[in-house]
């Protein structure tokens, strides 16, 4: 037997319970604990899972039960820290055990999906991490689960939707307090270094790499070389975060941060759908590594009332070192990473992912929406996203939750559409962009922003040229891409992928 079988049996041993072989598709949704306790699972806990369980901890009634996750050792970590909680490696053993409740899952993103439609088959309350599929169809997928086993509360990880003073702005702005909505901006300002050129690295032992991939193809693990001297930041390892620059598993920041930001601009908005064309710019500029989504994008969703206008940067605001990131805007709260509302009558900023300001055309604030539990149901924030679900749960229904499955379903097909264009464009020229794009205002404008702020990290898109993705049109109602990029773009892997056998993506509706 090999060492990794050895720790892999003795984890299973000591931590794991083994049950009967297949999942059970039986409805406990009003199974209860002792004491009535809610009794939870969290899945993937080495990053966001760490704060699901701390987070659930803190809610009176709910008990941690078990805990799983692909890599051993950190398994391992997991239950010696959390009394009472079982171990699982395998997400579908756990699925078998009929004394949990409710799931928490904080998986990469490839695995979203599968495990929550899995969840839902099995009978157990689902709450499941932004951005909610690795591609449009599996998203649908896991909508038309939902809506199957609608007796089960769902709750999706987008939890600026509990944040008090957001809701409290939209709720204005929705009411048409400032006039119209002219444009709604998603910010992400994020540095993000280089992971250094290609290296082909083993998978550590401790890890269960077919159980890692789940429906995507189990492609070699090549991540970046952590001993190269021009490598700006240690690589974090093959599983372990880095996957979200490759389109195997990840959809680079715009899927990873930038969710947020354009969940709440579409919500701004008030558009349901997704937005009938979408066209992007962007590419991986400032260093040269292995991997493959830009670290520089930019993308408008055209919705009739308002276009959607996306910026994702990668760099500082220049070559300095310890440069500052950049901000959006002069205004006292302008932010690295958020959201810019441009009404009628006022902008709505919202800076960090619970408040919100509304600043007239003087630049002085009109309002300030602020944390205070008296302007929502809920104290906002993400422990208050968590105690949202657990509260729908003991009420019954999903009406009213903060942030149903179907809103991240919209938001991350948005995510998905802009990457789509991206793929499908090609390299050219700054003066070949701009002629490209002089009929559409907003991207224009923000072409120009992108531009200089390259130019400050010594990229010359002159010369190094970024792409022009696909112009993409898309029919709302069918979330298919129609006209003449429409055959390419509904072949594309982050538009559909049915997933490597045996983890299959269930085709439900």
């Amino acid at each position: 037997m090999s060492p990794q079988q050895n720790r892999r049996s003795f984890i299973k041993n000591s931590a794991l319970a083994a049950a009967a072989a297949g999942l059970s598709a039986c409805n406990h949704a009003n199974a209860q604990g002792a004491n009535g306790d809610l009794r939870v699972a969290v899945v993937g806990f080495k990053g966001r899972g760490g704060s699901h369980i701390s987070e659930l901890k803190r809610i009176k009634g709910v008990r941690l039960v078990a805990l799983c996750d692909v890599d051993a050792e950190v398994l391992a970590k997991g239950v010696s820290s959390n009394k009472g909680a079982e171990g699982y490696e395998d997400f579908r053993k756990l699925l078998e055990n009929k004394d949990i409740d409710a799931v928490s899952i904080a998986s990469p993103n490839h695995l979203h999906s599968i495990q929550g439609i899995w969840t839902l088959q099995a009978g157990k309350h689902l709450y499941i991490e932004k951005p909610l599929s690795h591609n449009i169809y599996e998203g649908r997928q896991l909508v038309a689960a939902s809506e199957k086993h609608s007796n089960l509360i769902v709750q999706a990880g987008t939890q600026s939707r509990s944040g008090a003073g957001i809701r409290a702005a939209i709720k204005d702005v929705h009411g048409g307090v400032y006039g119209k909505v002219l444009v709604s901006r998603a910010i992400c300002y994020k540095r993000r270094k280089s992971i250094g050129p290609a290296k082909k690295r083993d998978i550590p032992s401790s890890i269960n790499y077919d159980l890692w991939c789940g429906p995507s193809p189990m492609a070699e693990s090549v991540r970046g070389n952590q001993t190269d001297p021009d490598n700006e930041t240690k690589s974090s390892g093959p599983v372990h975060y880095d996957w979200h620059w490759f389109w195997n598993w990840g959809g680079g920041d715009l899927c990873n941060q930038c969710i947020h930001e354009i969940d709440i601009a579409r919500w701004f908005l008030n558009e349901p759908e997704v937005s009938p064309s979408v066209v992007s710019i962007g590419g991986r500029f400032g260093y040269r590594d292995c991997a493959e989504t830009p670290n520089t994008f930019i993308s408008v969703h055209n919705y009739a009332k308002a276009p959607l206008i996306t910026e994702v940067y990668g760099l500082a605001s220049s070559k300095a070192k310890n440069a500052a990131m950049n901000r959006y805007g002069k205004f006292p709260k302008a932010p690295e990473i958020g959201i810019v509302v441009e009404c009628e009558n006022a902008t709505i900023v919202v800076p960090d992912y619970n408040s919100a300001v509304a600043y007239g055309k003087d630049g002085k604030v009109i309002k300030a929406y602020g944390k205070s539990v008296g302007q929502v149901d809920l104290s906002g924030g993400e422990s208050g996203h968590h105690a949202d679900w657990v509260d729908h749960i003991r009420k019954g229904t999903n009406a009213g939750i903060h942030a149903p499955v179907r809103e991240c379903h919209i938001s991350t097909s948005l995510v998905h559409s802009a990457n789509i264009s991206f793929r499908l464009g090609k390299r050219q020229s700054a003066a070949e962009i701009t002629e490209a794009i002089k009929a559409d205002a907003g991207l224009s404008e923000a072409f120009v922003r992108m531009q200089d702020h390259l130019g400050k990290n010594g990229v010359n898109l002159a010369t190094s040229k970024a792409v022009l993705g696909a112009a993409l049109t898309q029919d709302p109602s069918t979330q298919q891409f129609t006209g003449a990029n429409g055959a390419r773009a509904n072949a594309d892997l982050i538009a559909r992928r049915d997933g490597r056998a045996p983890f299959r993506i269930p085709a439900i509706g």
